[in-house]
C-alpha cells in the first residue's frame, strides 16, 4: 500500500508539473482553434525549445529560465516562417495536408536531433540557488516550483494579450468567424502568421522549462504531443482557463498513475482521460459545445 505522504507529494510535484503542460497546450490548442490545423510538430517544437535551453546553459552556464526567453524569439520567428512558407498553402485545404507537412516536419526536426545531438538524454540545471519550500506535508522543489510560477506567469500573459490587444481581439475575431473577421478588415493572412509564431513560441518556453526538471532526447515529440492533446481535449479548445484547468488535471492524473502503477503507465492515464473526455463530453469541460 502506498503511503499517504507519498500521496501527497506525488499531488503537489503534478500540480507543479501541469502549470508546464498547460503552457504547452495553450500554443497548440491556439493554432487549432484559430487555423483548424492540427500540429503534429507541436511536441517536436516543444523539444527544440529544450535544447535551446540546454545547448544555452551548457555553453555559457545561463539559467534555462534566460534560455527560454531565446527560444521563445527563435521559435516565434520560426514559426513566421513555417506559415509562410510551408502551411499558407495548405491552410484552409482540408484537415490531411497540413497534417502530412506537419508529421513531415516532426520526423525531419527528431532526425536533426539526433544527428546533432545523439540519442542520449540530456537536461539543463536551474542555474539559480535555492532547494525548495517545505509545506509539512509535501516539498516544492525549487526548479519545478519555478517553472510552474514561470508558466502560470506566461498563460496569463497570452490571455491578457488575447483580451486586451488589438491584434488579440483581432485573433478572436478570426477564431470565432474567419468570413465576418474579413469583412470586418481584419487581415487574416497576418493573424494566422502571428497565431503559429505564438503557438510554436509557447511549446518552446514549456520545452525550455521542461529541460530544468526532466531529461530531453530527441524521442520526446511524440509523447508530450499525446500529452498537450489530452489537456486541450479535457479543458476545451480555446478557453485559457480550461488548458490550465486541464493541465494540472493531466498533471496530478499521470504522477499518481506513475505511483499507483509504474512509472511506464504515466503516458497511459493521458490516453485514458483524452478517450474518456472524447466519449462523455467532446467539448470538454469549458468548452461551448457550440458548431463554431
Amino acid at each position: 500500500m502506498v503511503a499517504s505522504d507519498l500521496v501527497t507529494q506525488s499531488i503537489a510535484n503534478g500540480l507543479l508539473l501541469g502549470g508546464i503542460y498547460a503552457l504547452a497546450a495553450l500554443g497548440l490548442s491556439l493554432v487549432f482553434g484559430i487555423m483548424d490545423i492540427v500540429n503534429l510538430a507541436h511536441g517536436h517544437i516543444l523539444m527544440v525549445g529544450a535544447y535551446i535551453a540546454i545547448v544555452i546553459f551548457g555553453a555559457l552556464g545561463i539559467t534555462p529560465l534566460v534560455g527560454m526567453v531565446i527560444a521563445i524569439g527563435v521559435l516565434f520567428v520560426f514559426g513566421v516562417v513555417l506559415q509562410k512558407v510551408l502551411l499558407e498553402h495548405v491552410v484552409g485545404e482540408g484537415l490531411e495536408q497540413p497534417i502530412i507537412v506537419l508529421f513531415g516536419l516532426a520526423l525531419i526536426l527528431q532526425n536533426v536531433a539526433r544527428e546533432v545531438f545523439g540519442g542520449d538524454a540530456q537536461t539543463a540545471g536551474i542555474g539559480i540557488p535555492g532547494s525548495g519550500i517545505d509545506l509539512g506535508f509535501a516539498f516544492l522543489s525549487f526548479p519545478r516550483t519555478v517553472t510552474f510560477v514561470v508558466s502560470v506567469l506566461l498563460i496569463v500573459g497570452t490571455w491578457a494579450f488575447l483580451q486586451y490587444t488589438s491584434t488579440g481581439q483581432a485573433i478572436r475575431a478570426t477564431a470565432q468567424n474567419r468570413t465576418a473577421a474579413k469583412y470586418m478588415g481584419i487581415n487574416t493572412d497576418r493573424i494566422y502568421v502571428i497565431t503559429l509564431g505564438i503557438g510554436v513560441s509557447l511549446a518552446g518556453a514549456a520545452g525550455a522549462l521542461l529541460s530544468m526538471i526532466f531529461p530531453i532526447d530527441p524521442y520526446i515529440g511524440w509523447s508530450y504531443l499525446l500529452t498537450t492533446f489530452a489537456v486541450v481535449v479535457l479543458g476545451g479548445v480555446g478557453s485559457v482557463l480550461g488548458t490550465l484547468v486541464g493541465g494540472l488535471i493531466i498533471g496530478v492524473s499521470e504522477n499518481l498513475g506513475a505511483l499507483f502503477l509504474g512509472g511506464g503507465y504515466r503516458n497511459v492515464v493521458s490516453l485514458l482521460i483524452f478517450l474518456g473526455v472524447l466519449l462523455v463530453r467532446p467539448q470538454g469541460l469549458f468548452g461551448s459545445g457550440g458548431d463554431s
